[in-house]
C-alpha cells in the first residue's frame, strides 16, 4: 500500500479573489477620502446630531466624517451576525466564507404559472413564492419577491411579511415603507417570536434600507434601521446604484461611492448603539446607455459584486450582494448564462446574504418557474464550492492497482461507496439520449422545473402559525392601516 505523506493530504475550499489586498486598500483610503472631503448629506436630525457630537463637520444637513471615526465604527460594528429561523433556531450565521441564497423583494410583475401570462403580482404570488422557497433546499432566506399590489399600498409591505410569516420557516429579509410600517412589523415579528426578548435573542427577521446615490441618507431610511437596532433587529443598509448614473462609469468610482455611503451607515449605525448588528454591500448594476436598463446580469456586475465582498472580508463585517438576477424577460439560455455565472461567482467570493435569485427583466418581473430552475444553479454552485477532496481514499491508488489495466471501475465498490458524492446530481436538468428525451416528452429544464414547481404548490404545507398569532397579525395591519389613513386625512392627501 502506498503510504500518503501528510502534509500532502488536502481539502479546501476554492476562493474567487479578485484584485489584491494591497488594490482594496487603495479602495479603502479613497473611500476615506470622500468621507473626509465630500461627506455626506444626512436628514435625520437625531443621526445628525450624532455625527456632530461625535466630531464630525457638519455643515446644516452635510456632514464630513473624519478617517479615524470610520476606522473606530468599523472595529465595533459585529463581524458575525447570526439570523435565526421562524422557529427562533440559530440557522444563519453570517460570517466569513458562509454563502446564503434568497429571492429579492418588491417585484411588481409576475408571469402566472398557469396561464404563463405577465400580470401584476398580488399578495398571493408572494404567498405562492414563500411556499416554493420553503421547499427547496437551497434557498435559505426568503423576501416577498413579488409586490402585494391588490392590498392598501400604504400597508402593502405589512401583507407581503404576513404571507412571508404563515408560508415559510425561513429567514426574512423585509422592506418598509417608512418608520410607522417598520415599527408595525417590529411588532408582528415580535407576535411571531413569543416575545420582544425571544425577537432580540433570535431575530429572524433583517431589514433592508438604503440611502440614495450620490451621498445622500434618508430620514426615513436611517429612522427604520434605528428602529430596528432598539429591538436587536439586524439591518441591510446598502445603496443600490446605476453606474455611470448616480455613481462614476468606472467600476472602481462605483465601488467607492457605495462604500463610502454603506460606511456613513457603518458610523451612524454604531454612533447609535455600539455593537449594532449592520450588513454592508450593496446593489453594483451599471446602466446601459442604449435602453437605460439595469444590466443585473452583466459581467460588470458581478466584477464589482467580487470586490464588493473583499472589501466586507477586509472590514469584518456581514455583506449583502446579489446573483441569480438576469436581464432575459423569460427562463431562456441568456438567463441560465447569467444567473449561474452570478452564483457560482457568489459561492467562490465567500458572500453572504446573496439575494435577488429569481428575478428576471433586470428585476421587473417574477417566476416561480425560474425560482424552482435557479435551485438547481444554487446546487451546483455549492458543490463546487465544497472543493475537491483529496486524501488516500480519494487518490485511489490502491484501486487502480486492483483493476489494473484493462479493467473498469463500475463494479467496484468504491465507486458504489463514492458515486454519489462524486458526481452532481441535478434535479431538473436533462443528460439523457436524445432518444429517450423524446420518449420522456421532450421536456426542457423550464418544462421540468414548471412540473416540479406545480406539484410543490399542490401539495406542499408550509408549517402553519398558531390562529392567536395569525388574528394578532391581521389586527397589526389593520391598526396601522386606520393611523395611515388618520395621517392622510390631516394632510389633505387626497
Amino acid at each position: 500500500m502506498r503510504k500518503i505523506r501528510s502534509n500532502s493530504i488536502e481539502q479546501t475550499t476554492p476562493m474567487l479573489r479578485w484584485v489584491s489586498e494591497g488594490q482594496i486598500e487603495e479602495i479603502h483610503l479613497a473611500t476615506l477620502e470622500v468621507l473626509e472631503r465630500t461627506g455626506v448629506k444626512v436628514d435625520h436630525p437625531e443621526a445628525l446630531q450624532l455625527l456632530k457630537d461625535a466630531g464630525c463637520i457638519v455643515n446644516e444637513h452635510r456632514v464630513r466624517i473624519p478617517s479615524w471615526l470610520v476606522d473606530e465604527c468599523i472595529r465595533l460594528a459585529p463581524s458575525k451576525i447570526v439570523v435565526a429561523n421562524r422557529k427562533g433556531q440559530r440557522v444563519m450565521p453570517l460570517e466569513k466564507n458562509r454563502t446564503y441564497f434568497g429571492t429579492g423583494s418588491d417585484l411588481p410583475f409576475t408571469v402566472d404559472l398557469e396561464t404563463g401570462e405577465r400580470r401584476c403580482s398580488t399578495k398571493k404570488d408572494v404567498e405562492l413564492a414563500c411556499r416554493v422557497m420553503d421547499y427547496l433546499p437551497n434557498y435559505d432566506f426568503v423576501m416577498s419577491y413579488a409586490i402585494a399590489s391588490d392590498q392598501n399600498a400604504k400597508v402593502s409591505d405589512l401583507h407581503q411579511l404576513e404571507a412571508m410569516v404563515s408560508n415559510t420557516i425561513k429567514p426574512m429579509i423585509v422592506t418598509a415603507h417608512d418608520e410607522l410600517n417598520m415599527r408595525a412589523q417590529l411588532e408582528m415579528a415580535t407576535l411571531v417570536a413569543g416575545g420582544r426578548e425571544e425577537l432580540r435573542k433570535n431575530p429572524f427577521l433583517v431589514l433592508y434600507s438604503e440611502p440614495i446615490s450620490p451621498l445622500v441618507h434618508t430620514n426615513d431610511g436611517i429612522a427604520k434601521m434605528f428602529a430596528c437596532f432598539e429591538y436587536g433587529v439586524p439591518v441591510v443598509y446598502t445603496p443600490g446604484i446605476l453606474s455611470g448614473a448616480t455613481t462614476p462609469v468606472t467600476k472602481a468610482g462605483t465601488i467607492v461611492l457605495m462604500n463610502a455611503e454603506a460606511l456613513a451607515g457603518v458610523v451612524m449605525a454604531q454612533l447609535k448603539q455600539k455593537g449594532a448588528p449592520i450588513i454592508i454591500g450593496g446593489g453594483a448594476t451599471p446602466m446601459d446607455m442604449r435602453t437605460t436598463a439595469t444590466l443585473y446580469g452583466s459581467p460588470e456586475t458581478m466584477m464589482n459584486y467580487a470586490i464588493m465582498t473583499q472589501l466586507s472580508q477586509f472590514y469584518g463585517i456581514p455583506n449583502f450582494t446579489e446573483a441569480g438576477c438576469v436581464n432575459s424577460p423569460v427562463p431562456d439560455a441568456q438567463a441560465g448564462m447569467e444567473a449561474g455565472t452570478g452564483i457560482l461567482m457568489a459561492q467562490l467570493m465567500g458572500a453572504n446574504l446573496v439575494h435577488d435569485v429569481g428575478y428576471l427583466e433586470g428585476g421587473k418581473t417574477g417566476s416561480l418557474t425560474f425560482l424552482t430552475m435557479c435551485n438547481d444553479f444554487m446546487d451546483a454552485a455549492r458543490y463546487m464550492g465544497r472543493g475537491t477532496r483529496i486524501d488516500e481514499e480519494t487518490l485511489a491508488v490502491d484501486v487502480i492497482d486492483e483493476v489494473g489495466p484493462g479493467g473498469n471501475f463500475l463494479a467496484h465498490t468504491h465507486t458504489y461507496e463514492h458515486f454519489r458524492t462524486e458526481i452532481w446530481a441535478p434535479k431538473q436538468f436533462n443528460r439523457s439520449f436524445w432518444e429517450l428525451w423524446e420518449e420522456q416528452g421532450s421536456k426542457t429544464v423550464e418544462d421540468n422545473s414548471a412540473e416540479l414547481t406545480k406539484e410543490i404548490v399542490a401539495t406542499h404545507t408550509p408549517e402553519m402559525l398558531d390562529e392567536t398569532i395569525r388574528t394578532g397579525l391581521s389586527e397589526i395591519i389593520a391598526e396601522t392601516e386606520r393611523r395611515k389613513e388618520m395621517v392622510s386625512e390631516q394632510r389633505g392627501d387626497s
